[in-house]
């Protein structure tokens, strides 16, 4: 994506973190300054700006608001309002897994960098029954440090507050434990006052664990229509956004969310106001079927468990509908032309680049602006 290019609404997360930095005590003149952003510019609906400005924005903040772990405590004041639509589910998911892909897929009108990364295996299942969620949802490309910093801290406590409202509490096991792959600050109690059990730093990779029982098993079936009309609305957003690039783009989004009730294809249709004779048509003018897709998935996130969960391979293909082992094993060879056993051995994708947690000179975030 052109990082010049204006796709951002500016209503939504940049309006967001303006109104935190000036509550922070910055200048919004001075926030403003070099960003290419008017005043006026705020009141209008209408209103983009793009990612180099968004950038540039933060990078102000940055330069004024000097306080350490600045991304944690903007995450905990940023208000659910400035995701559009979809920050209402935080009020009324069924479950926490029901907010989270809602939140997924709908973050792509605030921010449409996510339609060109689109669906793809990111939370697993491992031993004991604990749903793990890595945090390495960063965009390619050398970021300067300040920055990535800041978007670390800001993902980590916006993430926990949609863990810590929409999960179960009534499941048996309702700890939140966060890792993260850098070594603990001079700020750490900032960490530790965000809304999880436990914080565990110099960890290898960076995620969030709680119980599938908090993640997955519905509380609130009296909101089920408060959460299902946000969808609807959210669903016309984003037609109307036109981000999202094609019909297996959409089709993907959907059978990853409904992986486990293996949604057929006349569900999938209706939820994109479309019948399905006419999705299956758009797709075989994409080059792909139905079928093709849910086996791409499937296979998707079995390779992902293999490469990242510590159940046995055994466990991995009762979970994805195998029949048993071996026929898992023959559906990985035939996919990717590679062994389980050598998925198994290879190290996980890596998480985000590990951040350096120092707290940062005046000299360092000027560099940032001077960039941006």
């Amino acid at each position: 994506m052109d990082a010049d290019a204006a796709v951002i609404p500016l209503q939504l997360h940049p309006l967001g973190f303006i109104e935190a930095f000036t509550q922070l005590d910055a200048s919004l003149a001075t926030l403003l300054r070099g960003t290419g952003i008017s005043q006026s510019m705020l009141d209008d609906p209408r209103a983009r700006i793009s990612y180099a400005q968004q950038a540039r924005l933060i990078a102000n903040g940055l330069s004024q608001c000097h306080r350490p772990g600045l991304g944690l405590l903007v995450g905990q004041m940023f208000d659910w309002s400035y995701y559009g639509s979809v920050g209402g589910v935080v009020q009324c998911s069924p479950s926490l897994r029901a907010a989270g892909e809602a939140f997924q897929r709908y973050l792509m009108i605030a921010q449409p960098w996510y339609a060109f990364r689109g669906r793809r295996a990111t939370t697993y299942l491992d031993l004991d029954g604990m749903i793990v969620d890595p945090l390495d949802c960063f965009p390619a490309g050398g970021a300067p440090e300040p920055l990535r910093q800041f978007e670390s801290e800001f993902r980590l406590a916006m993430q926990l507050r949609i863990w810590d409202s929409c999960g179960n509490k009534a499941a048996p096991d309702t700890s939140i434990r966060v890792c993260l792959n850098h070594s603990e600050p001079s700020y750490a109690h900032l960490y530790r006052s965000l809304p999880c059990t436990s914080v565990r730093f110099d960890c290898p990779r960076s995620y969030i664990a709680a119980h599938r029982h908090f993640v997955l098993e519905p509380f609130r079936p009296f909101r089920r229509r408060a959460f299902d009309r946000i969808i609807q609305r959210c669903e016309q957003e984003l037609v109307e956004s036109q981000v999202e690039p094609s019909y297996r783009a959409k089709v993907r989004w959907h059978v990853f969310a409904g992986f486990n009730k293996r949604p057929p294809l006349n569900e999938i249709a209706s939820m994109l106001s479309v019948t399905p004779r006419a999705l299956t048509r758009r797709l075989a003018s994409e080059g792909i079927t139905f079928r093709e897709i849910t086996h791409e998935v499937r296979m998707e996130l079995t390779a992902h468990h293999l490469r990242c969960s510590r159940l046995s391979v055994d466990q991995i293909a009762e979970l994805m509908g195998f029949s048993c082992a071996s026929s898992l094993r023959r559906a990985i060879r035939n996919w990717s032309g590679s062994a389980a056993g050598t998925m198994r051995e290879a190290p996980p994708p890596s998480a985000a680049r590990r951040i350096n947690t120092r707290q940062f000179s005046s000299k360092a975030v000027s560099r940032v602006i001077a960039r941006s």
